[in-house]
């Protein structure tokens, strides 16, 4: 096996690796979302406003650690799928999946939902106009922030 074949076969493989580690992530985040709305049902059964409260700020720094984890490996493997297709003749599967993929890019945007909307909880306590302590606030900002942070990672996907 030559060089460029051995390079282009173990590039292959890393978008594989990275793919399943996406959708483990994705999926981890699945459960971690059905979890934590169970618990929030007892929180909120079964504890304070504030305990409730300090539990959905918490949401938000988990689920941003998590996605930026996701947008790490998705620019990689983009930047790896971008490297082959350039060395590849214009058709081929890099030429036909990027194609392919422009079409269902809303199916690629709801697959993330699980990471991102556990992010929104710190504007949806201020929507509902939830009485926050000064600390609640600052941990509301934090998490603000994060989002914000998380909106411009995904950028790139807009162009």
């Amino acid at each position: 096996m030559d060089k460029e074949t051995a390079e282009f076969t173990n590039l292959r493989q890393e978008i594989s690796e990275r793919v399943k580690g996406l959708h483990s992530l994705i999926n981890s985040a699945t459960c971690l979302a059905a979890a934590f709305v169970i618990a929030g049902f007892f929180l909120y059964e079964f504890s304070s406003s504030s305990t409730l409260i300090w539990f959905l700020l918490m949401l938000p720094i988990i689920f941003a650690s998590l996605t930026f984890n996701y947008q790490a490996n998705q620019m990689t493997m983009e930047a790896v799928a971008s490297y082959l297709a350039s060395k590849e003749p214009a058709g081929g599967w890099e030429g036909y999946y990027a194609k392919w993929k422009k079409r269902v890019q809303l199916t690629s945007f709801l697959k993330t939902l699980p990471l991102l909307l556990p992010q929104a909880l710190p504007l949806v306590l201020w929507c509902i106009g939830a009485t926050l302590e000064p600390t609640q606030q600052v941990m509301a900002w934090v998490d603000t922030v994060f989002l914000a942070l998380t909106i411009f990672n995904f950028r790139y996907k807009l162009f």
